[in-house]
């Protein structure tokens, strides 16, 4: 925390300089890290004119502390650096305690250089105790305390650790950190010392303090659970060590949450910052060369009366001026090549997230297709017990949740690198919301919620709408209600604003009688990871879904607008411009069979997992196929040389032969027989490469009744392969 001396007298005050540093202060909290340091600019400049210390030396302070927030460490040390020599030429000291402990940070976080770090926390530590209030001194011995310890020299720490707890009564409950960090501090001291029991006590008060501003110090709990899984190993109590590590790499993800967004928003200072300090230069680099210009005209004018020297003179200032700027240019060319770099970094990083993102949600999806599959399977049998069915419903729910959670961390990657494009399709609206109402009924009835849809028999029955997309936002937005609402009720409203020969308004509204959303957060439901805070810490959910329902509504051309009130309820709506649909004439539907007719078809199923194996074959029973599996490309090949099937269901992913090397080798001796792909992958992403590899169709797992029926009746009829049945 930054802080300045109050009510100093003893220097000649500027309010023009009071002004511009205390606004670059409040900019710096507001975390508008731009502006602020542009304005530090000033009154650094200001002071240098003024030849002000005192003003020279908080200007630096607060450049070198932005610096440092925004991770710009070297630029953040030398100015640290020149703060420090200018406060030591005033009077009053009171500023230079702080620049001690900004040096101290810095060096503590660059490269680790903790020796470096104890010289500045040492010193600052000795002039707080004599300038500071007790709580910043606190702040001061804490982080040297910590420092001692975090180079294994406990006894040099103890009688700062001693004198911390003699004015541990003295520092306000409102300071939390400081509480939880001293808790911290004495237990790795007691588990140093051997003290088990009373260093779990000091860790079991750290954790208390942390779980109530964990949003303050995310951090503090990943060195919470370092330093006490490393007393368990110590202690050989490994269980109890390797639970801690879990728990700190959970944590860990949330940090890693939180520093994804603010590294993109340090990203962007960084360029803006650097971008200022380039124009900075050259405007520096103009003012010289005015000077230089302004002088040399007087010189010029002097020498006009000596008739060959001054066309000397001028031939000399010429080449000066121009060495200069051919100088100053070759400086701008090696900035931009520096720019174009970084450029090029960043899209390299951009592309390792996405793909990162895309390898993890495939490798989540596949065994969540065992667990989905099973459950449903379970869920479809005859008479299930009360209990039983309880236990299914739960299972299905927490499977469909991790799911939902997988697409959408997916979702949000995609929409990020701009690859969610619309496609719109004739659609039965009415069915649509329908439908989409109906899967919350469930989900509804646990929290005693009644779910009430109000629509416009006034609107076309067929609207061109990307019904994937729309049922997404839908969705989310319901689900959210949901979430935050207990016996009460939630509508679904779908109103006709306008209408003429062509297209349609149609506004989509979402209301509860929910626990609402307070005044001072409205502002930030809307950005990823964002979660409402106080009384809504219980709620569960990953933050994302607002985001994506904002984005995707935006690509429609829209806006989501809300109305709120805390402790009455919410209410989301936007307006969709739609294409009507003449039904007799701009639609060509494919008939499908009714889910009870079989299909009474012969598949074969290559499939390397054993559950998915299990799934997919009870799956086809229940449409009337039947099935054989092999485990690998290879067999697949084999056995159809050798056999005839109606359609062949191959994984992409495999071992020996993957799905589409497979597929490559069928297609030299099979060119009629329809293969669907089956992947846990986006299928966007793979979708190309499977039809060029010969492949069908393509169907994302986890599988359900309905689309397997779909997708296998689809390609069977088009080679006419569907067998009649009895």
């Amino acid at each position: 925390m930054l802080a300045f001396p109050q009510n100093d007298s003893s220097f000649e005050r500027i309010d023009s300089l009071d002004v511009l540093i205390k606004t670059a202060q409040q900019l710096r909290i507001e975390n508008n890290m731009y502006d602020a340091l542009e304005l530090s600019f000033k009154a650094v400049t200001y002071a240098h004119e003024l030849k002000h210390d005192h003003y020279l030396s908080h200007a630096y302070f607060i450049m070198g502390t932005i610096q440092y927030e925004i991770i710009d460490y070297e630029n953040a040390k030398a100015n640290m650096l020149k703060a420090l020599k200018h406060s030591e030429k005033t009077s009053s000291k009171k500023l230079l305690p702080y620049i001690l402990q900004g040096l101290a940070n810095i060096y503590y976080d660059d490269n680790e250089d903790y020796e470096n770090a104890l010289i500045y926390y040492k010193k600052g530590v000795e002039l707080s105790k004599k300038i500071n209030p007790a709580n910043n001194y606190q702040i001061a011995l804490h982080n040297l305390i910590w420092t001692y310890m975090d180079l294994n020299r406990y006894k040099e720490a103890a009688p700062y650790l001693k004198e911390a707890d003699s004015i541990a009564h003295m520092i306000p409950d409102s300071i939390q950190l400081g509480k939880s960090t001293l808790y911290l501090l004495r237990a790795r001291n007691y588990a140093n010392l051997g003290n088990i029991q009373n260093a779990e006590e000091n860790f079991e008060k750290t954790l208390d303090i942390l779980e109530n501003e964990e949003k303050y110090w995310l951090k503090g709990k990943s060195y919470f659970y370092q330093y006490r899984s490393q007393m368990y190993q110590d202690i050989g109590q490994y269980t109890l060590a390797l639970e801690d590590l879990k728990k700190m790499q959970k944590n860990e993800l949330k940090v890693f949450q939180n520093a994804r967004a603010k590294n993109e928003e340090i990203a962007k200072i960084r360029f803006k910052v650097d971008e200022y300090e380039r124009k900075l230069e050259v405007s520096e680099r103009e003012k010289i060369l005015l000077q230089s210009i302004a002088k040399n005209n007087k010189v010029i004018i002097y020498i006009s009366l000596i008739g060959l020297l001054l066309l000397l003179g001028a031939v000399f200032f010429y080449y000066r001026g121009y060495t200069s700027k051919k100088k100053a240019s070759r400086v701008l060319e090696f900035k931009n090549i520096e720019l174009n770099e970084a450029k090029l970094q960043a899209e390299k990083l951009s592309k390792v997230k996405s793909q990162f993102i895309s390898t993890i949600s495939h490798e989540l999806r596949t065994p969540l297709y065992g667990v989905i599959g099973i459950s449903s399977l379970l869920l479809e049998k005859e008479k299930p017990s009360k209990s039983e069915q309880e236990l299914l419903d739960s299972l299905k729910f927490s499977a469909d949740y991790l799911l939902n959670l997988v697409n959408k961390v997916l979702k949000i990657s995609k929409i990020d690198s701009e690859k969610t494009d619309i496609i719109t399709t004739p659609t039965s609206l009415q069915s649509l919301v329908k439908n989409i109402l109906q899967t919350f009924e469930y989900q509804s009835s646990q929290k005693k919620n009644k779910l009430k849809l109000e629509y416009n028999n006034n609107i076309p029955h067929l609207l061109g709408i990307d019904a994937l997309r729309l049922s997404e936002i839908l969705i989310n937005l319901i689900g959210n209600s949901i979430k935050f609402t207990e016996n009460g009720t939630i509508w679904l409203r779908v109103q006709l604003r306008s209408l003429d020969s062509k297209k349609a308004r149609v506004r989509f509204e979402i209301e509860d009688t929910g626990i609402g959303i307070p005044d001072d957060q409205k502002e930030y439901i809307f950005e990823e990871f964002s979660q409402i805070g106080s009384v809504y810490d219980n709620k569960q959910g990953t933050g994302l879904g607002l985001s994506i329902v904002k984005t995707l509504i935006q690509k429609m051309d829209s806006k989501i607008q809300f109305e709120s009130h805390k402790d009455v309820g919410s209410k989301f709506y936007f307006d969709l411009n739609l294409k009507i649909y003449n039904q007799l004439n701009d639609t060509n539907h494919l008939n499908t069979p009714e889910l009870g007719n079989a299909l009474n078809s012969k598949l074969l199923l290559a499939e390397d997992n054993k559950i998915n194996q299990l799934v997919t074959k009870k799956l086809l029973h229940k449409i009337g196929c039947t099935c054989s599996i092999v485990e690998n490309g290879a067999e697949a090949v084999e056995i159809l040389k050798k056999e005839k099937f109606d359609l062949v269901l191959m994984d992409i992913n495999m071992p020996v032969l993957d799905g589409m090397q497979a597929t490559l080798e069928i297609r030299k001796f099979d060119s009629k027989t329809p293969i669907i792909a089956l992947t846990a992958s986006e299928l966007s992403e793979v979708g190309k490469e499977c039809r060029n590899a010969g492949m069908n169709d393509l169907i994302n797992k986890p599988l359900n009744k309905s689309d397997l029926r779909e997708v296998i009746y689809r390609n069977l009829s088009t080679t006419k392969a569907i067998k009649t049945g009895n």
